[in-house]
């Protein structure tokens, strides 16, 4: 059961403290925003720290805050509130579930599903059949935003994270933008090489091809600095692999080389249902 009822943000402000009551700005355990009372930092990224929390009933979150850093700035609010518009109207197995919007004291708050084991950097390398459900969530998490008219925006495998049931969802929806919009650069190893006038669509595939290929070689196709640095013709000279993931490896490097423009995400599905018989 991945829903439970939505907090307002009457809520929040009824049962939360305001942020400027917080000692030096920062959440600290123990906290209560509307029903959650915040118990420890899962993590922080960019813009935005994200806490595990619980309810009274037993109830389990992830809030998403925006960082003291840029709490000040309208923008980081925003994106909080866009993330949660996007996965209010995108509602989608494969993608993680909102639980509420929250206003605490003029700062957003976003309470999402817990995931709690782990994310898909873990799988990195390993064979196929342990990571390639995984991929397939992906692929379907993608085509679900499609249908909405938007791309992810930041697909990367820090951003497909895995329930308890062992389920993946894709995550992080901040950077959300419509499938036409210009291509923006938002994580470098995975992002397009600057200049060629690519769309958000073809920049979330190019990732995509970016994650298939670290999934089966174990890294990075360009590095940490991505095809930006080096260019899409910076592909390293691999071997092909001689067992049954080689359709996956080359699937990857024609995407990377065709910088994302390929005729639709089915291109993935395709090399994955030719592999189904040997992976199941």
């Amino acid at each position: 059961m991945r829903t439970q009822p939505l907090t307002t943000g009457s809520d929040a402000r009824a049962r939360g403290t305001p942020v400027a009551d917080w000692p030096d700005g920062e959440l600290r355990n123990g906290e209560l925003i509307g029903p959650w009372r915040a118990v420890a930092r899962l993590g922080s990224g960019g813009t935005a720290d994200v806490w595990y929390a619980v309810a009274a009933d037993g109830r389990q979150a992830a809030l998403k805050i925006a960082r003291r850093e840029v709490r000040e700035h309208s923008a980081a609010n925003l994106a909080i509130q866009r993330e949660h518009d996007v996965l209010r109207r995108v509602v989608s197995p494969h993608l993680v579930a909102p639980y509420g919007l929250l206003e605490c004291g003029g700062v957003a708050v976003l309470a999402l599903e817990y995931l709690p084991h782990g994310d898909l950097v873990s799988m990195l390398g390993m064979p196929v059949r342990q990571w390639l459900p995984a991929f397939r969530v992906v692929i379907a998490a993608l085509a679900d935003l499609e249908r909405h008219g938007l791309a992810h925006g930041d697909l990367q495998a820090r951003n497909v994270l895995f329930a308890a049931d062992g389920s993946a969802r894709l995550t992080d929806l901040v950077y959300a933008r419509p499938l036409d919009a210009p291509a923006v650069v938002t994580t470098a190893a995975y992002g397009l090489p600057p200049g060629n006038r690519a769309s958000a669509r073809e920049a979330d595939r190019f990732a995509l091809a970016v994650l298939l290929f670290e999934l089966t070689t174990g890294r990075l196709p360009f590095g940490p600095a991505g095809a930006g640095a080096v260019g899409s013709a910076g592909l390293p000279a691999l071997p092909l692999p001689d067992g049954p993931e080689a359709p996956l490896l080359q699937a990857a490097i024609a995407v990377l080389r065709a910088e994302g423009r390929i005729e639709g995400l089915s291109y993935f599905t395709d090399v994955i249902e030719s592999v189904r018989g040997v992976y199941g």
